[in-house]
């Protein structure tokens, strides 16, 4: 049978002793540090998750701005073209305009110089002929001899 002695007891009471004390002592607050580290890693996480959301709807309304910006720069470089072609077109039609009107004016200059060069040219013929009557009644000759005196008159004129 077994046999049960002093030191039995003393031991089985010691053990006792030991476990209530490192209950008390040494398991509560090692429990209590576990929970509250487990606890505070959780709130971490949580955190963490709700910072990442967070940064995620950002990432998105600033993605979404960033396409609006770049079809806003597209539209204005769109605008730019259409604008810039439009007065490329104008600064044209006005320089035709103005070649037209400088070819205008040209033929308008060229026209009167003509005129007045015309206008000379009866004078100086009514002169020359006046100066060649003159010279013909002067001599006052046969027909044969008037003919040549014009021709060479004329030839005279036809030199200088």
């Amino acid at each position: 049978m077994v046999n049960f002695t002093v030191t039995f007891f003393i031991t089985v009471f010691n053990l006792t002793l030991l476990y209530l004390l490192m209950r008390h002592f040494l398991f509560k607050p090692v429990t209590s540090f576990m929970e509250n580290r487990t606890s505070k890693i959780q709130n971490d996480i949580d955190a963490a998750k709700r910072a990442k959301a967070h940064a995620e709807e950002l990432q998105a309304e600033y993605e979404a701005k960033l396409r609006e910006i770049q079809g806003e720069g597209l539209r204005i470089m769109q605008s730019a073209n259409h604008r810039a072609e439009l007065e490329a077109a104008d600064i044209i039609e006005k320089a035709r305009l103005d070649a037209q009107e400088i070819i205008r004016a040209g033929r308008i200059a060229v026209e009167e110089e003509r005129r007045v060069a015309e206008q000379k040219l009866r004078a100086e013929t009514a002169d020359l002929t006046i100066l060649a009557a003159s010279r013909v009644l002067q001599e006052n000759l046969d027909t044969v001899s008037n003919r040549k005196i014009v021709d060479r008159f004329i030839e005279s004129v036809g030199a200088a």
